[in-house]
């Protein structure tokens, strides 16, 4: 029976989801390599696969560390792929001053970059895994590397996008509002209602068309 987990990191808020089918999962943006462990331990599921939705920071934060105990191969856009190696567009440099203003708390998060990932699109990637199909489409805007990621045309990983209660960002380094407004949004306005959104913060909920019109799609 597939099972879908949500690891929530408490500084960041960031989600990462573990999709589990038959004692393997897939990994969709690992954020905090402890919380993921753990997870996949209490299930005893092996990870085979990870898709990461952009290469901000607290979206990619325990890759390496995933990386360094499972045999799994990283899927995800070729900007985002070259975005995680480097400091500043993943967000790494400034992430510590940012959780300061944030929390109002002494916060300590170093710099880090993560090497290539091993698949790498520039148009939408179709693949099956046991049983599931899943559409990654690049959708820049929020960065240069977002993407979403449709399972079995029911499940939606947003990323940075649809997120409850907040607006688009694409002053973020890597983003731009022409990129969103050009190829993101159009994207996001065909989305049929009924999808369930698991976005990369706060929680999961149904498409309907009173919420794409809050997000003026």
């Amino acid at each position: 029976m597939t099972r879908i987990t949500v690891c929530r990191d408490s500084l960041t808020q960031s989600n990462c989801y573990l999709i589990g089918e038959m004692g393997r999962a897939v990994v969709i943006d690992p954020n905090h390599f402890e919380l993921v462990e753990n997870a996949l331990r209490e299930q005893a599921l092996t990870p085979e696969l990870v898709m990461l939705s952009h290469e901000h920071c607290d979206h990619i934060q325990g890759l390496e560390e995933l990386r360094n105990h499972w045999k799994v191969k990283v899927l995800c856009s070729r900007r985002c792929s070259q975005g995680i190696g480097d400091i500043t567009q993943n967000m790494s440099r400034m992430m510590e001053v940012y959780l300061r203003y944030r929390t109002q708390q002494s916060v300590v998060y170093n710099p880090f970059i993560c090497r290539p990932a091993e698949l790498v699109y520039d148009a939408p990637y179709d693949l099956t895994w046991r049983g599931h199909r899943f559409l990654c489409t690049p959708l820049p805007g929020h960065s240069g590397g977002s993407s979403c990621i449709l399972m079995d045309d029911t499940c939606l990983f947003t990323g940075d996008y649809l997120i409850p209660g907040e607006q688009v960002v694409t002053r973020l380094p890597g983003g731009s509002e022409q990129e969103y407004e050009e190829t993101a949004k159009p994207w996001l306005s065909a989305l049929k209602a009924g999808l369930t959104i698991y976005p990369g913060h706060n929680d999961s909920y149904a498409l309907t068309g009173e919420v794409k019109e809050r997000y003026g799609l």
